[in-house]
């Protein structure tokens, strides 16, 4: 299934919405982004990048090299299903 994102990076130094130019993904969780202003009067170029943190709900076909915390609140729901189920 294909998304399509409304979310925007905007500039750090104009606010437009900056453009994704090159994007290589170096983990399973971990990407480094070449992105520039879409201003031509901004002109600015830069790195950005992205790393999934945390799963907040579990996979249902999880990747076994990919090892993600749960966030706090996960790991409590999770040891209190456990604890009401012994």
């Amino acid at each position: 299934m294909t998304m399509t994102s409304k979310h925007r990076l905007p500039c750090p130094h104009c606010s437009q919405n900056l453009r994704i130019r090159k994007s290589q993904g170096l983990t399973p969780v971990y990407r480094e982004l070449v992105v520039e202003c879409r201003n031509e009067d901004c002109g600015f170029r830069g790195k950005a990048r992205i790393e999934v943190c945390n799963t907040l709900t579990p996979s249902d076909s999880p990747n076994p090299t990919v090892d993600l915390p749960f966030t706090p609140r996960l790991l409590q729901q999770a040891i209190k299903q456990a604890q009401q189920a012994s």
